[in-house]
């Protein structure tokens, strides 16, 4: 039998982009899964009214309300505390499913034993690669085969394959929920908005608990569709930019020797140029 899984998904706004993703997630839903989608509202207007009006009467989806600033892992934590399933899966509002047996996959994956937390392959509109994995170095945080076409022959060798990195994004992350809470969840007070994931793996490294892409499951990410880039908000936010950068000093600090040591860190995986 297989287990509960609770996805959540926070949102402000942009009711387009959620509905899509909860019709994305609903139709891909096998029926011998369980599945509660809990949407959480970090400060939506009024135009999310019409949506809520016609998920009200699903038994599945339950709107949770989180006022105030935005913070990511004080509302995945949040969540989290408020859900039914064995499982946990963190999904942003900017992914659409791609592959019809992505949330199988994953949970085949993540009941493995010692395997603390699992991620999917996400992709560009374009179909390129966005994620299939986290290294760890110099930049604190790089994604894997970024930038890579599917059919290219370095990803079809490695990143085809289920494998283990050292951490995954919270775009699209499975977890047991018991496993989650005892560790304490997402860090909010040192990475409110970033790096809180990739900090959520490599404490579970300690715990003896191993992170997994599961590359099967494929989704779109419009990535930063929501809120934008922190990397270049100083355009536009100077302080977001100044939050950003400190969370990136908390993440030097913090994890200087495992940034220095990434047993998965590989050249040839980082972004192509001729794409």
């Amino acid at each position: 039998m297989m287990p509960k899984v609770t996805i959540i998904i926070p949102f402000r706004d942009r009711v387009d982009m959620l509905e899509k993703c909860v019709i994305g997630v609903v139709g891909t839903v096998p029926d011998r899964l369980k599945v509660e989608i809990l949407l959480v509202d970090n400060g939506s207007g009024p135009t999310v009214k019409t949506f809520f009006e016609k998920i009200q009467a699903l038994e599945n989806i339950r709107v949770l309300k989180y006022p105030g600033q935005f913070n990511f892992s004080a509302i995945n934590n949040f969540a989290a505390g408020r859900a039914n399933g064995e499982f946990l899966l963190f999904l942003n509002n900017d992914t659409y499913p791609i592959s019809e047996d992505w949330l199988t996959c994953m949970v085949d994956m993540a009941e493995k034993e010692r395997v603390g937390a699992v991620g999917a392959c996400l992709l560009y509109p374009d179909g390129t690669i966005q994620h299939a994995g986290v290294m760890l170095g110099k930049n604190v945080a790089t994604h894997a085969f970024i930038g890579f076409h599917t059919d290219d022959e370095l990803f079809v060798g490695h990143g085809e394959k289920r494998r283990r990195w050292s951490a995954v994004t919270a775009a699209c992350m499975m977890t047991p929920r018991k496993l989650f809470l005892e560790a304490g969840g997402f860090d909010e007070t040192e990475f409110p908005i970033a790096y809180n994931d990739v900090d959520y793996c490599l404490r579970l490294g300690r715990r003896g608990m191993e992170t997994w892409v599961a590359p099967e499951a494929k989704l779109y990410h419009y990535e930063s569709a929501s809120r934008g880039s922190d990397v270049y908000s100083c355009v536009t936010d100077f302080r977001r930019y100044l939050q950003f950068r400190r969370e990136r000093a908390n993440m030097l600090k913090k994890w200087r020797v495992e940034l220095k040591n990434d047993p998965y860190f590989d050249l040839r995986f980082l972004r192509r140029r001729d794409v």
